[in-house]
Order: C-alpha cells, then structure tokens, then sequence
C-alpha cells in the first residue's frame, strides 16, 4: 500500500505526463501551421509577375501594395513577422520550462 505522499507524487508525475503531452501537441501544431505558411509565402514569391497584376486598379486608393516594386517590402514583413513569432514561441516555451523547474 502507498503512502500519501507516494500517492501525491504519482499523481505530480502524472500531471507533468499529460503538460507534456499537451505541450508537444501544441508544438506539432504550430510547426505545422507553420510550415505551411512558409509554403504558401514561396508560392506566392514564385508566381510570376503577370499573374500579380490580373486585378484591375481603379485608382491607387488601397491597392499600393499591388505597385511592381513593393513586392521585397511585403516579402521582409512577412519574414519579420515569421522571425518574431519565432522568437516569441521560444521565449514561451523557456519561461515555461523555468517556471516548471521552480515549482519542483
């Protein structure tokens, strides 16, 4: 028979299998979607240019980002957006795993 404390330890431990779990699924997820967006980003990188421009402008009244010579300005956007959301995940994650090592 177990005593208490060995109870609450396995029940600690157990709780710590299924954060970790969860936490992997999570990761599985976001590197997916990730993934997919960087696909997506070099499809559209590789279109050629023909084809950016079959949407007739009525003016320039929001469509600039349709001009020939923005398209690197969009592409350095999109890959600072990628960039910080990279490094937010992972400051995420070493918080977590800090916090995790505290409480133990």
């Amino acid at each position: 028979m177990r005593s208490a404390y060995e109870r609450i330890d396995a029940m600690h431990e157990r709780a710590r299998l299924i954060r970790h779990a969860r936490d992997k699924t999570i990761n599985v997820i976001l590197g997916t979607v990730s993934a997919l967006m960087l696909v997506a980003i070099v499809v559209l990188a590789a279109l050629p240019s023909g084809m950016l421009h079959t949407i007739e402008i009525a003016g320039k009244t929001g469509s600039s980002l349709l001009d020939e010579g923005v398209g690197g300005y969009v592409l350095v956007a999109v890959i600072s957006f990628m960039a910080a959301v990279f490094i937010t995940v992972l400051c995420i994650k070493k918080n977590n795993k800090r916090r995790n090592q505290d409480d133990q």
